[in-house]
């Protein structure tokens, strides 16, 4: 299958259709093993929460397995939560293989972490690393390359005025929804800035239950703000990322959409395989 057969996202046209690197219990390149067959599945989010000295200790030892993948699968990374300048060392590294990076706002107040964004943004900018490859086309456009996503208690408001141009987001319905707010408006009001999403449901029931967090849950059929937010991706071109943390959540979560797209809609129903992720 060419990259022009790839299916898209279904309800989210041209979109790529990603995961994270953890979706079975094991290392990053146990994972991309794991996914490569899996043809519905275009792109997957390196995950970075933290970044001390296992972590990079594992990434040493797996750095050739993961560039093995680098024309499989179109990478993106999510960095530490609280960045810290002696993270650039994992940007640097991380620059030639992903095309964007994904990072929290700065706690309150915190105007130099904020600047270490700004800075690496313009550093590590479209033309200084991006690669440009993988399975999900770029359509020639220049975007950026760090993303900040929406989180809680008026951070991501607070950073928004202060960054510059070359800084985009990422919008996490998670986050939205555990706020009360609406995924649908939030994209329609930063579309032109959203590069993108991480799709995922809450459970704040469930949450009590296994005592995991309420969101990074499967989507449910049931839900209005999926029907509402659905359509607007419709000519949608950026990564879609199904933000749960194993492969049965996945399939849920694709199984979802598949049965949430128009049956006319044939742009985004190529494949079969996208109900099943895959062979």
């Amino acid at each position: 299958m060419n990259t022009a057969e790839r299916p898209g996202v279904p309800g989210a046209g041209r979109a790529c259709l990603s995961v994270p690197s953890w979706v079975i219990p094991g290392t990053c390149a146990e994972n991309l093993r794991f996914l490569e067959n899996k043809t519905a599945i275009r792109g997957v989010e390196l995950l970075f929460f933290m970044y001390d000295n296992e972590t990079r200790a594992q990434l040493d030892a797996e750095w050739e397995s993961v560039r093995g993948f680098r024309d499989r699968f179109t990478f993106t990374a999510h960095l530490p939560e609280t960045l810290a300048p002696e993270h650039e060392e994992l940007v640097a590294r991380l620059a030639p293989l992903v095309r964007h990076f994904i990072v929290h706002p700065p706690p309150e107040n915190s105007v130099s972490r904020l600047e270490l964004v700004r800075l690496w943004a313009k550093k590590y900018g479209p033309g200084n690393g991006d690669p440009g490859g993988g399975s999900c086309p770029s359509g020639g456009k220049a975007a950026p390359r760090f993303l900040m996503e929406n989180t809680f208690g008026g951070l991501f408001e607070a950073a928004l005025p202060l960054l510059g141009g070359e800084t985009g987001l990422c919008m996490d319905t998670g986050h939205l929804l555990l706020e009360g707010k609406s995924p649908a408006a939030f994209f329609s009001r930063y579309r032109d800035r959203v590069t993108e999403i991480h799709l995922h449901g809450i459970d704040r029931e469930a949450a009590l239950r296994d005592g995991r967090l309420a969101d990074h849950r499967r989507l449910r059929q049931d839900e209005a703000w999926l029907r509402e937010l659905l359509p607007l991706l419709e000519d949608y071109g950026g990564v879609v990322n199904l933000e749960v943390f194993s492969w049965e959540e996945v399939q849920a979560c694709m199984l979802v959409l598949k049965n949430m797209t128009p049956a006319g809609n044939t742009d985004v129903m190529r494949n079969k395989n996208i109900s099943e992720g895959g062979n």
